[in-house]
């Protein structure tokens, strides 16, 4: 290995440069399985991959605008408007998708799974002041800062 190939993969490790992570999902359901499959387009050096793995979050968010908000410091009480934000996780689940591998660099690799959710996770919805909405994130699992594809929503 060459110096410069040495640097490549310093900079691959610090930075998770090492691939492209990428997803598509067909549309989310909720009594039955759907195939996420998941993609890596490997960079100019070869990966020591544990593991391809896939996470998936629901969370019910809530925003309320324009609340009257009292603050009292030490009798003085101030009065502010403001947006209230809360949020909850209703689905946490993490899969392996495929088992330890070496990714040949230049190279681009395809693996599907899967995914049932649970029987008791809720249905994506989208109110006035509240939503429900699910997402997935893919990853490589790899010595370093794992490539991956950030979290992306998933549609029903």
């Amino acid at each position: 290995m060459g110096f410069f190939s040495k640097l490549k993969a310093v900079k691959n490790v610090m930075t998770g440069g090492a691939a492209k992570v990428y997803f598509d999902s067909e549309p989310l359901r909720y009594n039955e399985p759907f195939t996420i499959t998941v993609r890596a387009e490997i960079d100019d050096a070869d990966i020591d991959c544990d593991r391809v793995y896939l996470k998936i979050k629901g969370a019910e968010e809530i925003e309320v605008q324009d609340v009257d908000v009292i603050y009292d410091r030490d009798g003085d009480v101030d009065r502010r408007v403001e947006t209230i934000h809360a949020q909850h996780k209703t689905v946490e689940m993490e899969l392996t998708v495929a088992s330890g591998q070496k990714l040949e660099a230049n190279q681009s690799y395809e693996w599907q799974i899967q995914v049932e959710l649970p029987s008791n996770a809720p249905n994506i919805y989208r109110g006035r002041h509240c939503q429900h909405t699910y997402y997935a994130f893919a990853g490589l699992d790899c010595f370093g800062n794992d490539p991956d594809s950030g979290w992306l929503e998933l549609y029903d």
